[in-house]
């Protein structure tokens, strides 16, 4: 039996904030009464202009106008908010470190439905402009690793994919908007972050200064070559290691690179080279955005070594990544905990490695750092059909020690039928966590989860999607 249903995804990005919707198929591929579902066909079906993303005088985001920028692609799209199945809003970059930003993410959702709200921090915000790239989708068959670079107005995050698995991701304060200017050329606006970088690049870069040409492409020179460096395994100077937010990376080479975001605009049009000539040609944006892309550009189609792939998506990676979808199942346990329900838009940690300890320990600690540690996951993985008691043991006890230090509950779903076994091991080595033990659910990285309150021991539980994959 098939179901069609009408998606939103929503992006308030730094810069920029947009709105896609799409057109969902569905279909039950369950022989028995529990249901599975599954997609059979996604299309996009409307996307928006691109809006500069709203702000007030005092720099907080502006949610009443962000409200009728809603209201009028609704319009336009012929779509009114009860036709909406289900939807994320995301927001993203710099916007998401504004003062007011968890306010207008409820407000938003408010307005738009009952969507996925989630404030996608750098980790998070890379891994769904990976996916809507296409980078994700590249690395299929690849013999090794293809990066994302999504650059936007205030910072540029990173992805790095193998056979569509996600592998590492990280975030730098490296984007388009962090060194603005008026429509004469005089400097407005120089981030903090990139003081160190011209500092030690002696550069005479200064608010209130009219921009000198080369000395903005000195910048962004610097910049792009941070990337690259990135990109060749090359150790990076102390200021520029001081361009990571919130981790570093480790030194590996990787021979295949996407670009996405505004800036990728830039990157992949060379027509815009002729434009460049004189601070006004720069100054399309009233930032340096253009210029970085055509540093980027310049800087890696001189490296033999390295293939540059094609985006899918480039402004509109993150958006196209974050279009959810929303299924409602029922997943039977006997490991349940009423008292800790309902849950609503707990975020998926997936594990594929489960078979070895130090597997399971080395994945959960690059896969948890997509989440502040104050947010309560959901670990989901596989799992084999009938597996022995000691195998089971052996993951519950690398569980309750990897989570050790987290919070009150621990929400594990399984896909096979062992869900009782594991909870009941769980409870035994994880005394300090309530236990939710949910199987027979596929949930995959970028899914979110709502759980609610178990009916004759069936629990009902909502699967919800912010990545498509391929």
């Amino acid at each position: 039996m098939e179901q069609v249903i009408l998606s939103a995804g929503i992006d308030l990005g730094t810069t920029t904030s947009q709105v896609i919707f799409s057109r969902i198929k569905l279909e039950n591929i369950s022989y028995t009464a529990v249901p599975e579902i599954r997609i059979k066909e996604k299309e996009i079906i409307y996307k928006s202009k691109i809006y500069f993303t709203p702000l007030t005088a005092d720099n907080h985001i502006d949610i009443p106008a962000l409200r009728s920028i809603l209201q009028r692609e609704y319009e336009m799209a012929g779509i009114s908010r009860q036709d909406i199945s289900t939807g994320a809003v995301i927001i993203t970059g710099e916007t998401s470190r504004k003062e007011n930003a968890q306010q207008a993410l409820e407000g938003i959702s408010a307005e738009a439905g009952d969507f996925v709200v989630a404030e996608a921090g750098p980790d998070l915000e890379s891994v769904l402009a990976g996916f809507g790239s296409g980078a994700a989708a590249a690395s299929r068959g690849w013999e090794g690793a293809v990066i994302n670079f999504d650059i936007g107005g205030g910072t540029t995050n990173a992805a790095v994919f193998c056979n569509e698995e996600i592998q590492d991701s990280f975030a730098l304060d490296i984007g388009g908007r962090l060194v603005r200017l008026d429509e004469n050329g005089k400097i407005t606006y120089i981030s903090d972050r990139l003081m160190p970088l011209i500092k030690e690049l002696s550069l005479p870069i200064e608010i209130g200064v009219k921009a000198e040409l080369d000395k903005l492409k000195q910048l962004t020179d610097a910049l792009a070559m941070v990337l690259l460096h990135i990109c060749q395994g090359h150790e990076l100077t102390a200021v520029e290691e001081k361009l990571f937010i919130n981790h570093g990376i480790e030194n590996r080479k990787y021979k295949r690179v996407m670009f996405s975001g505004g800036v990728a605009e830039c990157i992949y049009d060379s027509s815009l080279d002729g434009d460049y000539v004189d601070i006004h040609g720069v100054n399309k944006y009233g930032d340096i955005g253009p210029l970085l892309g055509e540093s980027i550009r310049q800087m890696f189609s001189q490296e033999d070594e390295i293939i540059v792939l094609e985006p899918r998506e480039k402004i509109r990676a993150t958006v196209i990544g974050a279009g959810s979808y929303s299924v409602r199942i029922s997943g039977s346990t006997v490991i349940m905990d009423d008292g800790c329900v309902p849950l609503k838009n707990i975020p998926v940690l997936r594990l594929h490695h489960t078979e070895q300890e130090h597997e399971i320990q080395e994945e959960y600690k690059i896969k948890r750092r997509l989440y502040p540690q104050t947010q309560q996951i959901a670990i989901s993985f596989a799992g084999k059909r009938a597996p022995e008691y000691s195998a089971v043991k052996a993951v519950a006890k690398v569980l309750a020690d990897i989570t050790r230090n987290e919070g009150d509950i621990l929400l594990v779903i399984v896909e096979q039928d062992f869900a009782k076994a594991l909870g009941m091991l769980l409870r035994q080595f994880a005394r300090q966590h309530h236990i939710i033990c949910l199987d027979r659910i596929h949930a995959a990285e970028g899914d979110y989860v709502d759980v609610g309150k178990s009916v004759s021991g069936i629990v009902p539980v909502a699967v919800k999607t912010l990545i498509f994959k391929s």
